[in-house]
Parts: structure tokens; C-alpha cells; sequence
């Protein structure tokens, strides 16, 4: 084979390879550039409201990985909405998908960030370039299907709690009734000064616990008292209660079921929802 004709059979493949990559994805109206690996097209396709159950994965130009959702510990969902900007955008393509679907998609970069996602454009991610999505749409659920969902967490996690809550009265031995919001409260010394009246400051040490003995905060260790006007919902709704029930002096247990507490939703990363709090409190003053 000649030099020039081997030339020539090497440029018309370059060509045919260009062209099958350039052909690999096509445009919609819109602008979005997709290409599907699987479609079902019998299946249901998202409505706006609906929550979508998704593998998702999306990159930059030279594949630099961006975001994997096999990377979280949780389910990946998102919420279906209108499109968030013209050209193609992400909610364009999930309209164009039905349970089951695994797609590709090239989406702008800039407009991704700055519009849909309201935030500045990363460093490193060039001007004009264009990210490229791996989706692959689970599951399609409604508001619905959320709200119900999220009953039956809180449910067992309610049961959980009661669990926990159970076992720590049998192993202290606490055998005093709760009170009507189920607060119990465990006298240790009867304080022999004022008498702790809602509107008032008072001023307490307290060490606080998880019904597993595990310390999360203590005024003690920081050697700093803690001051509050009791009964206006400056502190959770069994501080108020139970502090109510204290005078000057006193020290008392306080055993808070999480609806006296931070309930489902917990506090931060330091009291996660449905939770049953200790508390060791002792009442140093009540101010005028």
C-alpha cells in the first residue's frame, strides 16, 4: 500500500469517527442535547410536584467527576419543576424521561450553576463549556407519596424512641409518673429559696444527656451558668415545665420526651429527631 493512499484511508476514518461521535447525541427544541441508553417508554413519565428517585452522576468536559450520588449514604431525590432556564436544562430532561430510563445529557455549564442552581460557577469549569449528565430515573413519587412515607418513619422512629425511653426508666429506676405532657421529673433536692414563677430570669447549671448516659452539653464543664426567662419559650417546652416546678437550691432530673424537646426534627448535628433528653439541673438563682 502506498504512503498516500494509507493517508487516505486514515484521514476517511478520522472523518467516520468524528461523525459517529457528532452524531451521537441529538437536539431537542429546546436545545438539549441527549442520547438514550435505555427507554421504556410505557412507563410513567414525571408531572411538576413530583419527586423523582434518581442515579445521577454529572462531569465536566474532560470527565473530571462533579457530583455521584453512589457517593451519599441517602437516596437521591429532586423535585420536578418548570425548566429553570431556555437552551436545555436539567428539567427538560427529566420531562423527557420514564421510569426506568437511563439517559445521557449535555447541559451548560454556566446556566447550571448560576441559574438553576443559583450559585457561582466553580472554579476550573470553563466559559461555554457544557457538563454531561448520567441519569438514570427509579422511581416517580408524589407529594403524596412523600408525606405518607414520612408518617410511617416517624411512626417507627416514635416507637424507637419509646424503646430507649422504656429502658432508661427501668435501668435508673425512675419510678415517678409523668406528668400530662410526659415530662417526668425526678426531684434530687428540695431547693428552700424563691420559687421559680414563669417571667422570671433564672440562672442554672445543667448537664445534659442521651437516655444512653452519652454527655452533648454541660454548663458545668464550661463553668458557665446558664440564664433564661423561664416560660416564654426561650428553652425547650420541658426546661419551662419542669425548671416551673423548682425553687432556688433545688436540683431535679428532668427526663423529656423529643415532642417537650427538639421533636422530629432534632438539633442539628448534636440531637438527632426523636430523641429523649437527660437533664441534671440546678437552680442557682431566680432574679427579680
Amino acid at each position: 500500500m502506498n504512503k498516500l493512499l494509507f493517508l487516505l484511508l486514515i484521514g476517511t476514518s478520522v472523518l467516520l469517527l468524528n461523525s459517529c461521535k457528532s452524531n451521537k447525541y441529538k437536539k431537542t427544541e429546546s436545545g438539549l442535547e441527549y442520547h438514550f441508553f435505555v427507554e421504556n417508554s410505557d412507563s410513567a413519565k414525571p408531572v411538576n410536584g413530583n419527586i423523582l428517585l434518581l442515579d445521577m452522576k454529572y462531569k465536566t468536559e474532560n470527565d473530571s467527576i462533579l457530583f455521584d450520588t453512589r457517593e451519599l449514604t441517602r437516596k437521591f431525590k429532586m423535585q420536578m419543576k418548570e425548566p429553570s432556564h431556555k437552551g436545555g436544562c436539567i428539567e427538560d430532561a427529566f420531562s423527557m424521561m420514564s421510569i426506568g430510563d437511563s439517559a445521557h445529557f449535555l447541559i451548560d455549564a454556566e446556566n447550571f450553576y448560576t441559574i438553576t442552581r443559583k450559585i457561582d460557577i466553580p472554579k476550573g469549569i470553563r466559559l461555554g463549556s457544557k457538563l454531561k449528565f448520567e441519569i438514570k430515573l427509579l422511581a416517580i413519587q408524589s407529594i403524596k407519596d412523600i408525606e405518607k412515607e414520612q408518617q410511617q418513619i416517624n411512626i417507627s422512629s416514635e416507637q424507637e424512641e419509646l424503646k430507649y425511653l422504656d429502658h432508661y426508666l427501668k435501668i435508673t429506676n425512675t419510678i415517678v409518673k409523668p406528668t400530662q405532657s410526659g415530662l417526668y421529673f425526678v426531684e434530687q433536692t428540695k431547693g428552700s429559696g424563691k420559687k421559680a414563677i414563669a417571667g422570671k430570669k433564672v440562672i442554672v447549671h445543667y448537664t445534659g444527656s442521651f437516655t444512653d448516659g452519652r454527655v452533648f452539653d454541660s454548663s458545668l464543664k464550661r463553668s458557665e451558668p446558664f440564664e433564661f426567662k423561664l416560660g416564654i419559650g426561650e428553652v425547650i417546652a420541658g426546661w419551662d415545665e419542669g425548671i416551673s416546678k423548682m425553687s432556688e437550691g433545688g436540683r431535679a432530673t428532668l427526663v423529656i420526651p423529643s415532642n417537650l424537646a427538639y421533636g422530629n426534627k432534632g438539633y442539628g448535628k448534636i440531637i438527632p429527631p426523636f430523641t429523649s433528653l437527660v437533664f441534671e439541673i440546678d437552680l442557682i438563682e431566680v432574679k427579680d
